[in-house]
């Protein structure tokens, strides 16, 4: 069954963007854990490359959690195919030869298009295309804590609630 209406946002993104519509954010979301592994069997493609390349970034800023790693491979895979489309439509031409002696359209070309269609789909859920990420805001870099201060800070606010 499925719901009626625009998809809702998710919180991190709300968050990034200093929640636009003051609206409360919700308080019992699940929160998964951040710790994102990747996947096994990506080998060493262009798909393991880009994992390799944007997931620490995507934890870093909470919006990649472990939940998303199925949905984050996907996106890789897209990524991969398309650009291994686009390098043998390069090479092959825009057309090729159909089986009746007829030029037609590089059935690769299709291929291509259907992998980044789907590349963007995922890349505008991760917050990763221009307009997307006009939409976030960073706190200011005075108010973001390292690891260790975040740690501090969660000890003495457990601390200070135990009193």
């Amino acid at each position: 069954m499925s719901t009626i209406g625009r998809k809702p946002k998710p919180t991190a993104v709300k968050k990034l963007q200093g929640n636009p519509g003051k609206r409360p954010l919700p308080q019992r979301e699940p929160k998964p854990k951040t710790a994102v592994k990747k996947p096994r069997g990506m080998g060493k493609g262009l798909q393991a490359r880009f994992w390799d390349e944007h997931a620490p970034e995507l934890e870093r800023l909470q919006i990649l959690t472990g939940i998303d790693g199925p949905a984050f491979r996907l996106m890789a895979e897209h990524y991969a195919l398309a650009v291994q489309a686009v390098q043998e439509v390069r090479e092959e031409g825009l057309t090729v030869e159909g089986r009746d002696g007829f030029e037609k359209k590089n059935p690769k070309a299709t291929v291509f298009r259907e992998n980044s269609l789907a590349f963007k789909g995922y890349a505008t859920e991760f917050g990763m295309t221009p307009s997307a990420r006009t939409r976030l805001q960073l706190p200011e870099e005075a108010e973001q804590l390292s690891l260790l201060d975040e740690l501090f800070q969660a000890v003495n606010n457990e601390v200070d609630s135990g009193d």
